[in-house]
């Protein structure tokens, strides 16, 4: 059964049945609950400054990355772990993309490595958590979520911080033991398998 709803106004719906009446409030505690999540979860990364896929630099060197920092990328996977924020398969995605990007990296010439030279190939350059470069001030406080739909233990909406809607990003959240959980990103979309990193590079030579 799929629900939708979009944003979080109340149904104007007549003769609704006691059945009908259920999936509604249950949509309702739903939409409050994920609501809730994006808040909580941009507060905590915003206001915690950790990596999602931190350099390791060559020995004397500190410019110069040769893949990922996987001591750093275990320790704040286990931070992420605590915040109960993340379902089992966005963590499970996240590390594929460190093991996607850390393999690339190994085989990159020196050209591609140096942190001296701006963003790097394997950097989005904006905001990873929404693909967004600005965004207002503690915009957590006061975003919003629309366009919902509901599929069972999945959830798939938008989020944005105005009434216009001028901005939106999307996210996807998973039930797991009977607590939503976020189970993916809008901005993780823009990093790639080694393939296709490795392609970039080709091209660019």
């Amino acid at each position: 059964m799929i629900i939708t709803l979009f944003g979080c106004k109340e149904n104007t719906k007549k003769n609704i049945t006691t059945k009908d009446s259920t999936i509604l409030n249950r949509s309702d505690v739903d939409s409050t609950e994920l609501t809730n999540l994006i808040r909580n979860v941009y507060n905590w990364h915003e206001n915690n400054e950790l990596e999602d896929f931190p350099y390791e630099y060559q020995e004397g060197q500190d410019s110069i990355f040769i893949g990922i920092d996987w001591d750093k990328y275990r320790n704040n996977i286990e931070i992420f772990e605590k915040t109960n924020f993340f379902s089992v398969e966005f963590l499970n995605k996240h590390n594929q993309i460190a093991k996607s990007i850390d393999s690339s990296i190994r085989k990159a010439d020196l050209k591609w490595r140096n942190r001296n030279d701006g963003i790097s190939l394997w950097e989005t350059g904006a905001n990873d958590w929404c693909g967004c470069q600005d965004y207002p001030d503690n915009y957590w406080k006061t975003l919003t979520i629309d366009s919902l739909i509901l599929n069972k233990h999945i959830a798939d909406f938008v989020w944005t911080w105005d009434k216009q809607m001028s901005h939106t990003y999307r996210v996807k959240a998973k039930k797991e033991n009977g607590k939503w959980k976020i189970n993916s990103l809008n901005g993780f979309k823009y990093f790639y398998t080694t393939q296709e990193y490795d392609k970039m590079m080709k091209d660019e030579n």
